[in-house]
């Protein structure tokens, strides 16, 4: 109850505070999330305020059942303070993108580093709100010919996903050189472990619970006596594993080795107007995987001799030719890389690195397609098209195949549309044979939001989220979550 009391009244503070700010914005929310595999009731309030150049954007709320209030947005013990506090800051801003300063820290919806070969569209909220995630998006220019850009995908994790940064100079008025450096410290960290205890969720047995693990010893320790006078020479937690208690073994020590990938690229930007440019970017990712023959080799890189970017009343266009080798990706953090960077299967570890050697040699192109139509719909539409050496899984073998990916999103100007406050839906389907097949992969993200007009000032929100992970069989489950919300513009 006081937990209860102390959140309202930091909610109506903040409230207050935001009402007084000329500009301002702030909505409220009552809906329900899932946390933890439980679902719980929302109520939130977000308000948005802006201070000369700076914007915050706040989200405080509260979860809660019939068992009580979720505590884990709200701890203040052990030293949780600061982390508790930090969850309640959705962004802070500094200006706008192409500003001499700009950075946002917090939500990222999309952060691309230089020309997109390496970081191209990435997001830290794509498992929101269960995962939350503050990431920094910096950008600089300086003494007229310098620039430097910064990511950090998570400031809550030793190793966040996204470590990035690029520096750039400007030899000419018109000509740009960069270079960029990207690295993940410990994909493994991608897994979720809830109680922080080194053991991932999928292998944790008690997953919130931080002082045990294991299942198979739980069982061992409250009877010992027994296990002990039937144990000969075999290990007592070898004979309960081939009992079938612990079913998803993992071993912290054994698995406590970072497991790292890093990339670093080259790109040259020669503007020709202030609408139209042409780029040629090098990208190389470091690091060695093992392939199905057990055959160790580098990771590959990719070039995009030339490509063109340009600005035609209100549509965006972008074009390249790309080559890669082996072992490479285009745009390896990608929108979906929190979701698949690692993965758990067969009681086993499986990283996007890892699934490397999938990809030859390729060639072929990409185009991005970003427009206004009659001020009624936006669209923004992305797809490669390569061809050469891809790995069938039926046929356990590289075969020569298309490489394509398609990725889109649509948006509804809705205020030309009665009763209707937001109308967006997205797509991804990544490194497939034939993305309009619409055979999902670790990759595939789909949804919509919609949200539609209840009474003036109140909108009932509907936000669908669908994407894929892999199973025992080596096909794909649909993992779907709906969040529906209320929302008062206040």
């Amino acid at each position: 109850m006081r937990l209860l009391k102390f959140t309202l009244f930091i909610l109506l503070l903040t409230l207050s505070f935001a009402e007084e700010k000329e500009g301002s914005s702030t909505s409220a929310s009552m809906g329900s999330v899932t946390m933890d595999g439980k679902i719980y009731n929302q109520v939130a309030i977000r308000p948005e305020i802006p201070v000369g150049k700076m914007g915050v954007g706040l989200d405080l709320y509260v979860y809660f059942n019939d068992e009580g209030i979720y505590p884990g947005n709200w701890d203040f013990s052990n030293g949780n303070g600061f982390a508790t506090l930090v969850d309640k800051i959705y962004y802070l801003r500094w200006g706008k993108p192409g500003d001499n300063l700009y950075f946002k820290v917090g939500a990222l919806p999309s952060a691309t580093l230089g020309q997109g070969i390496l970081v191209n569209n990435y997001s830290n909220i794509m498992e929101y709100p269960q995962v939350r995630r503050v990431g920094l998006d910096f950008k600089m220019k300086f003494m007229k010919q310098f620039g430097i850009e910064l990511i950090n995908s998570n400031f809550k994790k030793s190793a966040p996903g996204v470590l990035a940064t690029r520096i750039s100079y400007d030899p000419f008025p018109r000509l740009s050189i960069g270079l960029s450096y990207v690295t993940d410290l410990d994909q493994t960290q991608g897994l979720s472990d809830r109680d922080g205890d080194g053991f991932p969720d999928y292998f944790d047995h008690f997953p919130n619970d931080e002082a045990k693990y294991n299942e198979a010893l739980e069982i061992y320790y409250e009877n010992r006596e027994f296990w002990d006078g039937i144990v000969s020479d075999k290990p007592v937690d070898s004979l309960l594993i081939d009992a079938g208690l612990n079913y998803n073994y993992y071993n912290a020590g054994e698995s406590s080795k970072s497991d790292f990938v890093s990339a670093y690229s080259f790109d040259l930007v020669l503007k020709l107007s202030k609408k139209a440019y042409i780029y040629s970017q090098y990208g190389k990712l470091i690091g060695e995987i093992v392939d199905t023959d057990n055959v160790k080799s580098d990771l590959g890189y990719g070039i995009v001799p030339i490509g063109l970017f340009s600005k035609f009343g209100p549509i965006n266009l972008r074009g390249e030719y790309r080559m890669q080798s082996k072992n490479f990706l285009f745009s390896y953090w990608d929108q979906a890389y929190d979701l698949n960077r690692a993965i758990a299967q067969d009681g086993n570890i499986v990283t996007k690195e890892s699934q490397l050697y999938r990809y030859g040699k390729l060639n072929g192109l990409f185009l991005n397609i970003n427009s206004s139509i009659m001020d009624l719909v936006s669209l923004d539409i992305s797809y490669q098209n390569m061809s050469g050496d891809v790995w069938d899984d039926t046929e356990t073998k590289m075969v020569t195949e298309a490489n394509q990916t398609l990725m889109g999103k649509i948006s509804l100007n809705t205020r030309k549309i009665a009763k209707v406050d937001v109308a967006e839906a997205f797509y991804q389907q990544s490194n497939v044979i034939n993305p309009f097949d619409f055979k999902p992969n670790a990759s595939s993200i789909s949804g919509y939001n919609l949200g539609f007009e209840v009474s003036a000032g109140m909108t009932l929100v509907y936000k669908s989220r669908t994407t894929y992970v892999l199973n025992e069989s080596d096909t794909y489950d649909a993992v779907s979550s709906m969040q529906i919300e209320t929302q008062i513009k206040l």
